[in-house]
């Protein structure tokens, strides 16, 4: 721990305690008059998203509710927005739900539990030796709300292969569709992208490692920049921001005028300002299909694996010739750019047509939300 960290720490847990304080003064004055109390909460330390999606949720509860947004990291500002070091969270009573889109452990109080799943298909949750620890972790919610139909068969596939030992302790499941999608496409404006962007952006390299492009990510690069002058934009997953792989991409590729590392919170603008996203088995591959209609490159070595894995009949899978085109090595990576125009129209149809078929709730995401929490509070 440096030394500058160490310093900030009383004043972080005061900043913290003092938190815990207000909101519970807020709690009690605004209970006697019969308000409900939603407080979410990001546990990342980093606050590495953007939870705009989140606070639009919201617009529309009335004036019965009381939101309150509470983070792990000190790097916020807002009305109602406050830094709660994760352990503290117990010490907030009344809350009426507790909603995240990060798994926690440490929950407000008595509260009715939700996680909202953030990513959009079934693709794969976790390494698989630490499937068991992450199941332990979603049996303490009380609802977990999914995106679409597929991604409700996944989790319950997840929760009968380990749940011998805690039946009926497991989470409701519930289908609601996808807030950050249906956000995004509200917040579209007309984009004539007449640049030629290529955007990477891998799964979490300590994911699934055989399945991660991560190893071969200096060489697709490599390839791209030396065969095209547009720009190649490399955005990592938030957890590998600050690795030594990525940094050791960023400095090598630092002084290429056609290279941009992005690390922002938001991909709104990268991903409609490009003309095809490559990736590995990273959910962001159909939000990007789905947001802008534009191919995928899935970069896949190791196809073996993935019936191996038990991963061959999940929907991801079997539906990325739908959304864009499967590359298994690194010769065929240039060779797929060159052939996306080929294919736009053609893909853009398919995308489109499984988009409709897949997310039930495509466009109405943030009213079936509304309803189901007034539901599970009437009921609670």
């Amino acid at each position: 721990m440096n030394l500058l960290h160490f310093s900030k720490m009383p004043f972080l847990i005061l900043k913290s305690f003092f938190s815990i304080i207000v909101i519970n003064i807020k709690i009690i004055y605004f209970k006697f008059k019969n308000k409900k109390i939603i407080f979410f909460y990001d546990s990342n330390k980093r606050h590495t998203q953007s939870i705009n999606y989140i606070e639009d949720l919201f617009d529309n509860f009335g004036k019965e509710f009381l939101i309150f947004f509470g983070f792990n990291s000190p790097n916020i500002s807002g009305h109602n927005n406050y830094y709660i070091k994760y352990s503290f969270l117990k010490w907030i009573y009344k809350i009426d739900i507790f909603l995240s889109n990060n798994v926690c452990d440490i929950f407000a109080n008595n509260s009715i539990r939700i996680y909202l799943h953030h990513d959009i298909y079934d693709s794969p949750l976790i390494d698989l030796k630490k499937e068991k620890e992450l199941f332990q972790r979603l049996a303490k919610y009380d609802f977990l709300f999914l995106s679409n139909k597929k991604s409700t068969i996944m989790f319950n596939n997840f929760f009968n292969k380990y749940n011998s030992n805690l039946s009926g302790n497991i989470p409701k499941i519930i289908e609601t569709g996808y807030l950050k999608l249906d956000y995004l496409k509200k917040n579209i404006k007309t984009y004539n992208s007449i640049n030629n962007n290529i955007v990477i952006a891998p799964t979490i390299r300590e994911h699934i490692k055989k399945l991660s492009m991560f190893d071969d990510l200096k060489k697709i690069i490599e390839i791209l920049l030396a065969n095209r002058t547009s720009k190649v934009i490399f955005r990592p997953h938030p957890v590998d921001r600050k690795t030594h792989l990525t940094l050791e991409i960023e400095e090598n590729f630092k002084n290429d005028d056609n290279f941009k590392l992005d690390i922002s919170n938001d991909y709104f603008d990268t991903y409609l300002n490009s003309m095809c996203l490559i990736t590995d088995i990273s959910g962001t591959a159909y939000t990007y299909a789905f947001l802008t209609k534009k191919p995928v490159i899935f970069f896949s070595k190791s196809e073996e694996l993935v019936a191996e894995f038990g991963f061959n009949e999940r929907s991801y899978f079997k539906n990325r010739d739908k959304v864009g085109i499967i590359v298994k090595n690194l010769d065929e990576v240039q060779k797929a750019i060159n052939n996306i125009k080929y294919i736009e129209k053609e893909i853009r149809i398919s995308n489109s047509r499984l988009e409709k078929e897949e997310i039930y709730y495509l466009g109405n995401s943030k009213n079936r939300m509304k309803e189901l929490i007034s539901e599970i509070l009437i009921e609670k």
